[in-house]
């Protein structure tokens, strides 16, 4: 299970940029994105800052993260 992740929604240089060093906090964002990607469609929620963050996915949504410290 990877101990720091950055995740990155949209294109460059407007993407927004999510990091996560909480191994269940990411397995659960990580889990609505994969089934967003899986069904073509869907939404990913993303606590921060006491707000939460919305993104309706689509294929047309670019969505990428980078995994450090994979056991």
């Amino acid at each position: 299970m990877a101990t720091d992740v950055t995740l990155y929604i949209g294109t460059a240089p407007n993407y927004a940029k999510f990091r996560f060093n909480d191994a269940p906090t990411w397995e659960g964002v990580r889990s609505q994105i994969i089934t967003a990607m899986n069904m073509g469609r869907g939404t990913i929620e993303i606590d921060r800052k006491g707000d939460r963050v919305v993104y309706v996915y689509s294929p047309f949504l670019p969505v990428s993260w980078v995994e450090t410290g994979v056991n």
